[in-house]
């Protein structure tokens, strides 16, 4: 995209597959280039559902921790030239890092899930 803006949907889907099918099949696909879910619905093989507009961006721990469930996952538009964004490591449950760069300026977006319970976020 060639844009200067980066349009940023934020959802809460509370693991429910029909909330995910119902968001990916709205518009936003076309109206949006980052979709930051947290609960997202993870199925048995701990993938989630996304759309063919969208790369899906796991925690990057989300295959290595066997035990942990992916609380957040971010899609980034495959509008989006892969050269000019990066998925930043970070070792947490529920921060998904996404760096966007063009050659004057870096932009880091933080998918972050706080279940209002405990303080490791």
């Amino acid at each position: 995209t060639t844009s200067t803006q980066i349009h940023v949907w934020q959802q809460n889907l509370n693991a429910s597959l029909l909330a995910q099918h119902s968001l990916l099949n709205s518009s936003i696909a076309h109206n949006w280039d980052i979709v930051a879910l947290q609960e997202p619905h993870i199925n048995t093989l701990k993938n989630t559902i996304s759309s063919p507009y969208f790369h899906t961006i796991y925690l990057t721990t989300h295959f290595s921790s066997l035990n942990l469930t992916s609380c957040t996952v971010t899609l980034v538009s495959k509008a989006f030239n892969t050269n000019s964004w990066q998925q930043i490591a970070f070792p947490s449950p529920d921060i998904v890092m996404i760096q966007f760069k063009d050659p004057f300026r870096r932009c880091t977006l933080c998918n972050v899930y706080n279940d209002c319970l405990l303080t490791l976020t």
